[in-house]
């Protein structure tokens, strides 16, 4: 399932508070989803299969006597890079133009989308995609670029991109999801991939997701499989598949399905390993992807709640004008402010950093709340909120002449924390956070 805002998140959210279709203009922010599948065409060459995919709500729809119509022209212009990483001139270009129709106004309002896809043969190396997309009626220009590597894909045994999947089904009919967004409301989701092989062949197939965040600790994948499930996610990988394969001659279609019960909010790599009887790597390939927490409108529904909340992030000063401020509206614009100044992909629809923080909050308040404190006000609640998960927790129960306790461990940020059971489940931070014998 793929998440799409026509509104940024700040944007949807004050207007459920303010109900003033004004706001809601002022926070348009016209995008379109795309994406850059590396393939291979009947001859053995790389294709980079391009997909564009655009909201109604960000084209402009004219009435017609069958309903409503609109149209857009999409321009892809593939660039190499150097070695060095600078453009080495354009490689070539491809144009599509599409008409949209719908039968009612209120389509042009809602949740569709007109999705398009157009192949572009290609050497082997590293390219730019900059795509362009024109609404036909109002002359607004969108624009984004998509970086890939293209990999020599002639050998014996080949294989395209991994794609996540809105849906599939068993005929091979697909459709990819743009931009690699995981709800977490979805229990599991489908990856694709193409193999493409000279003769049958024998492989052994590993699939691994790893925390982005920990990918450079990430172990070989010889240890990985010698590992049991729950040091694999000590190390971040909560996700680790290997089985046989078997290939036939040509192409053939494989699937693989992601249950999303141990991946929690966060940024991802997919990796998929192919390899010969001998164990030796005949192909890899990579997908980024991200789990994304959707009830963030939920969360900040009640304005001044969502301000006291911001305490662990906000300064004195100003959680002081936020709480101060004379009018309800300039509240909502100084709270805009405070995220869109921490937002780390302004250009985009979606403040990530928001998201994550009150993701933790509500996680905290599910997992650490007690009878007379919200879970977010806990020690163990401000430390998942500042720090995020651990990486490590050694729970100590009951024993003889020893209260219980928990050691949370961050590697990464090279902390340790440790809370003491005061009774019922009160566990207290034992030294304060900033403390610096919480470092490891």
């Amino acid at each position: 399932m793929r998440a799409r805002y026509s509104l940024s998140l700040l944007g949807a959210m004050l207007v459920c508070l303010l109900a003033a279709p004004a706001w809601s203009q002022a926070t348009y922010e016209p995008a379109f989803d795309a994406e850059v599948v590396v393939t291979r065409d009947d001859d053995g060459k790389a294709t980079l299969d391009v997909y564009a995919d655009i909201p109604y709500q960000n084209l402009r729809f004219l009435a017609r006597s069958v309903g409503f119509e609109a149209s857009y022209v999409v321009t892809a212009e593939i660039k190499r890079l150097s070695d060095d990483g600078t453009l080495a001139g354009l490689v070539t270009s491809r144009t599509w133009t599409r008409d949209v129709t719908v039968a009612s106004y209120d389509e042009t309002l809602g949740e569709g989308s007109d999705r398009s896809v157009q192949g572009v043969g290609v050497e082997p190396g590293k390219y730019v995609v900059e795509l362009t997309l024109e609404d036909g009626a109002s002359g607004r220009v969108f624009a984004q670029e998509i970086g890939t590597a293209v990999r020599e894909m002639s050998g014996p045994i080949a294989m395209s991109d991994p794609v996540l999947l809105d849906a599939y089904d068993a005929s091979g009919r697909f459709e990819p999801n743009l931009g690699g967004s995981i709800s977490t409301e979805q229990e599991a989701f489908t990856v694709y991939y193409e193999l493409f092989a000279k003769e049958p062949s024998a492989l052994q197939v590993t699939y691994a997701v790893t925390d982005r965040s920990r990918q450079r600790e990430r172990p070989s994948f010889v240890a990985l499989l010698g590992l049991a499930p729950r040091q694999r996610e000590d190390v971040g990988v909560p996700v680790l598949v290997s089985e046989p394969l078997d290939a036939p001659a040509g192409r053939t279609p494989a699937a693989f399905r992601v249950e999303t019960e141990n991946l929690k909010v966060g940024d991802y790599t997919l990796t998929i390993r192919l390899e010969d009887s001998f164990g030796i790597l005949v192909a890899e390939a990579e997908r980024q992807f991200s789990v994304r927490w959707m009830g963030l409108d939920a969360q900040i529904a009640d304005l001044d709640n969502a301000i006291t909340q911001l305490r662990y992030v906000a300064k004195d000063r100003e959680l002081r004008a936020l709480r101060n401020a004379p009018t309800f509206e300039e509240k909502v614009k100084l709270f805009q402010e405070f995220w869109s100044r921490r937002d780390p992909t302004p250009a985009t629809s979606r403040n990530e950093q928001m998201e994550e923080y009150y993701y933790r909050v509500a996680y905290a308040n599910e997992r650490y709340g007690r009878m007379r404190d919200s879970g977010w006000t806990t020690d163990r609640g401000e430390v998942y909120i500042r720090f995020g998960e651990p990486d490590h927790v050694d729970d100590k129960p009951f024993n003889y002449g020893t209260q219980p306790y928990q050691i949370w461990s961050y590697f990464r940020h090279g902390r340790q924390f440790i809370f003491v059971d005061e009774g019922v489940g009160d566990y207290q931070l034992l030294v304060p956070i900033w403390d610096e014998r919480t470092r490891l």
